[in-house]
């Protein structure tokens, strides 16, 4: 009978260890953790580029709906001024200009044909008056493909995509 409680014992003991052992064993393996940080990088590659895309779409998009509003604004300034046409460039500094009947872009800011806001802070020229158009939006920062787009509205406000910008919308 003693012989019989102390194997059992022992295989209580030993079982005890073994599911201990297994408990404690806890975690993943590095190759594990390779394949999964490979797998992630893998997805990323494919991912960020049309990530970029999509940004860069979307302030082009910005850019078609302000450009089709200078286009409008300055032809409503014609209407309202038709001996004094507009050119140059729109910028935040137009926001502290007043409405003087002079030649500059900046009057449609300071009449209040546009309202006033941070012009610099968009990735887009905007530009009033020129040969054949209205108005214009160029990009001026960016790398690659999307350093070239821009687009150009003419005076009964088609829009025109300009390098391998997306076209435009119809609106």
């Amino acid at each position: 009978m003693l012989r019989r409680s102390v194997r059992w014992l022992v295989w209580v003991i030993r079982y005890a260890r073994g599911r201990k052992m297994r408990k404690t064993k806890k975690g993943f393996t590095l190759i594990e953790l390779v394949v999964v940080v490979l797998i992630m990088g893998i997805l990323t590659s494919i991912g960020l580029p049309y990530y970029y895309k999509t940004i860069e779409s979307a302030k082009a998009s910005d850019a078609v709906s302000i450009g089709h509003l200078l286009a409008n604004s300055y032809r409503m300034y014609l209407v309202d001024h038709p001996t004094t046409p507009l050119s140059g460039q729109i910028t935040t500094a137009c926001n502290g200009v007043l409405c003087s009947g002079g030649s500059a872009a900046c009057q449609l800011v300071a009449c209040n044909y546009v309202a006033k806001q941070d012009w610099d802070g968009s990735s887009y020229i905007f530009t009033i008056g020129g040969a054949g158009t209205t108005a214009s939006a160029r990009r001026y920062e960016g790398t690659g493909e999307y350093a070239l787009w821009g687009y150009d509205f003419n005076d009964i406000g088609a829009c025109t995509a300009l390098g391998t910008a997306p076209m435009c919308p119809k609106f």
